[in-house]
């Protein structure tokens, strides 16, 4: 069995890492010469592959139309005229008419069977000509 030593190498990366200075471990055995250099590059202990958080798919929010009240936002099997949704929002029209959608500074208008995806912001969607008694929608993305 051949003993072997451990030795530190130090030397700065700038190609891989930048400024900043990296310490490689190598190993050598007793008698044996090997370059700092190559053992650098033959024994350079594998690093964990460092991953960008996964995006998640932009929520769908579906305008329909139901009566009493024009239109909703549809939730599963629920209407409701306030949501709420975090990340990012896809808004669909499935409603009868062109929907306006207004953020502080901005108004948008979405036609009918037409989708159009909405950041981060407090929105009031209404229906283009819309009637007193029709809903006004609240929609919070977070």
């Amino acid at each position: 069995m051949r003993a072997c030593r451990v030795r530190a190498l130090r030397r700065s990366n700038r190609d891989v890492l930048g400024a900043v200075p990296a310490a490689v471990i190598g190993v050598q055995t007793i008698n044996s010469s090997m370059h700092p250099t190559a053992a650098a590059h033959a024994r350079v202990a594998p690093v964990a592959a460092v991953t960008a958080p996964a995006r998640t798919a932009p929520a769908t929010v579906k305008v329909v139309m139901r009566d009493p009240g024009c239109h909703w936002f549809a939730v599963g099997a629920h209407f409701k005229t306030k949501l709420a949704v975090t990340g990012t929002a896809k808004l669909s029209n499935l409603d009868e008419a062109t929907l306006k959608i207004k953020r502080a500074g901005s108004v948008k208008r979405v036609n009918v069977g037409r989708t159009t995806a909405l950041g981060r912001g407090a929105y009031t969607i209404t229906m283009v000509g819309q009637k007193s008694d029709d809903n006004t929608l609240h929609l919070t993305v977070h």
